[in-house]
C-alpha cells in the first residue's frame, strides 16, 4: 500500500502487542492480495477473469460508490494514471492526446461484469483496475476488526491518513493543512472513520499549474475543484471511496446522499474557504491560508 500505518491501542502491554501482531499480519496479507506484485489483482489485470470472493467484494462496492456519486469514483483509471506517472511508471508528466484518446477509448467501469456466483469477476480487455482509492480504508477496517476480535477495548487504525476508531472513548483525529505543515482542525471520532483525498498528497507543478494524483473520471485530468476533501463514515472502506468521490464530484452534489447515509464532511476550495457538515463545523475554522 506503500504507506506507514500506525497503531494506539488500549490495554495491557502483551495483550496490546499480541492483538497488535495479528493486525500488522492482517495488513501484510491484504497488501499482497490486492498489491502489485504477484496478487489476485495482478491475475485479474494480466488475465482479465479470476474467481476471488473478497476481491469481488470489493469491487462490488467500489461500483456502487461509482453508480451513487454518478461516476466521479471509478477502478478503471489504471492505464491514465500510468500516462501521468503517478503510480510509479515513470517520473510524473502530462500525458500526451494519443494517451488520453487510448484510455477513453476503453469502457471503464462498465467494462468490469461481476458474475452471479459471488466470485467471478471478468474485466474487458485493456482495462486494468486499481483499488488504490479503497483499499487503504478496507486495510484499516480489518485491522480493527483483527483487534476487537483479540478483545481489544478501544483502540485507532491509521493507514497513511486512512483512520478507523472503535472503542468506548473519543480520539482526537487531526486534519492535515493542505498547504503548510501541521494541521487545521482536530476532531473527535468514536466507532467511526474518517479519510481525507487532497491535492497534496502527490502532486507535480509545471509551468505554474498544479497536477494532483486524484483524477476525474470522465476527463483523466486532475481534479481542480478543492485542496481537500474529508469524508467521515460508519467504515474505513466508506470514508476512502467517498473522499475521493467528493474530491472529484463536490458537495453540492453528493451532500443530500451524505445526510441520507450518516456521512459527514468538510472540504477546503482553492481560495481556503472551509466548508463543512453541521456535525463538524464547530471544529473548523471558516478559511485556512493558502500561502505555502
Amino acid at each position: 500500500m506503500d504507506t506507514i500505518v500506525e497503531f494506539k491501542v488500549e490495554g495491557d502491554k502483551e495483550h496490546a502487542e499480541t492483538a497488535m501482531k495479528h493486525a500488522l499480519e492482517e495488513l501484510r496479507r491484504i497488501d499482497s492480495t490486492f498489491g502489485y506484485q504477484q496478487s489476485v489483482l495482478t491475475e485479474l489485470n494480466a488475465r482479465h477473469i479470476i474467481r476471488n470472493q473478497e476481491l469481488y467484494s470489493l469491487i462490488e462496492f467500489s461500483l456502487e460508490v461509482n453508480k451513487n456519486s454518478n461516476g466521479a469514483f471509478s477502478l478503471t483509471l489504471r492505464p491514465i494514471l500510468d500516462s501521468w506517472g503517478f503510480s510509479g511508471t515513470h517520473a510524473y508528466q502530462v500525458p500526451e492526446n494519443s494517451d488520453f484518446e487510448r484510455w477513453k477509448s476503453l469502457p471503464g467501469d462498465s467494462g468490469i461484469i461481476l458474475f452471479d456466483d459471488g466470485l467471478t469477476v471478468k474485466t474487458h480487455e485493456g482495462i486494468l483496475i486499481d483499488l488504490g482509492a479503497v483499499a487503504k480504508g478496507y486495510a484499516a477496517d480489518n485491522a480493527a476488526r483483527i483487534m476487537k476480535e483479540d478483545n481489544i477495548a478501544a483502540g485507532l487504525v491509521n493507514a497513511g491518513g486512512d483512520i478507523m476508531a472503535f472503542g468506548d472513548r473519543d480520539w482526537q483525529v487531526g486534519i492535515k493543512h493542505p498547504r503548510a505543515p501541521g494541521i487545521f482542525a482536530t476532531i473527535p471520532l468514536r466507532n467511526r472513520a474518517i479519510a481525507t483525498s487532497g491535492d497534496y498528497e502527490r502532486f507535480f507543478i509545471k509551468d505554474g499549474t498544479r497536477y494532483c494524483h486524484i483524477l476525474d473520471p470522465e476527463t483523466g485530468l486532475p481534479s481542480r475543484r478543492y485542496m481537500s476533501a474529508t469524508v467521515v463514515a460508519q467504515s474505513c472502506t466508506q470514508a476512502d471511496a467517498w473522499a475521493t468521490a467528493l474530491f472529484v464530484k463536490g458537495i453540492e452534489t453528493l451532500k443530500d446522499f451524505f445526510s441520507q447515509h450518516d456521512m459527514d464532511w468538510i472540504v477546503i476550495d482553492n481560495n481556503g474557504k472551509v466548508y463543512a457538515s453541521d456535525a463538524l463545523k464547530e471544529y473548523c475554522p471558516d478559511h485556512i491560508s493558502t500561502t505555502p
